[in-house]
């Protein structure tokens, strides 16, 4: 299925994240290092394909979610960036998950950024959230570049602790 959404970037092509990235995703979450602080040994195959689901839903029911990012030059699957409601917040959270390969690059800064310029050009997202777990240094460090401030400590509705930056659009 090919969306006629899709953001661009010099190096990135961002598509809704539908079912049919749910074994990609999988093989990318099997990583430890990649799971760790987004729920790790919890992620099994079973919750991966229910989390793809209520992404692909959360496409339809809002016209924004997460997208799977390819690389535009080879085709390959990287993971996974975009937007994400958080009903217990009633936030708007800015996620990424990218595989071990497309680490380091500046992918994850490049799609994310699209994806904030996108949340600006649409006066309903007065701001996004980066939902954060306190270990996670290089995703601290990325929000920041990307303009987010710290807000606030927090729990997941799963039980992790996190920290939550703010970004005004």
């Amino acid at each position: 299925m090919h969306s006629p959404f899709e953001l661009r970037t010099p190096r990135l092509s961002l598509r809704p994240l539908t079912i049919e990235h749910t074994q990609a995703l999988t093989e990318i979450y099997a990583d430890p290092e990649v799971a760790r602080y987004i729920g790790g040994d919890r992620l099994t195959p079973e919750a991966i394909e229910y989390q793809v689901d209520g992404f692909a839903e959360e496409w339809m029911d809002r016209g924004y979610g997460q997208s799977a990012v390819f690389h535009r030059e080879t085709g390959e699957f990287l993971g996974r960036i975009g937007l994400h409601y958080w009903s217990n917040w009633d936030e708007i959270e800015l996620g990424y998950i990218l595989g071990k390969s497309a680490q380091g690059q500046g992918f994850a800064t490049e799609g994310s950024q699209s994806w904030i310029e996108w949340g600006k050009a649409n006066e309903n997202i007065p701001y996004i959230i980066a939902n954060i777990h306190p270990d996670n240094s290089a995703s601290i460090h990325r929000a920041k570049k990307l303009g987010f401030t710290y807000d606030r400590n927090d729990t997941t509705p799963s039980g992790l602790p996190t920290l939550i930056y703010r970004l005004d659009l």
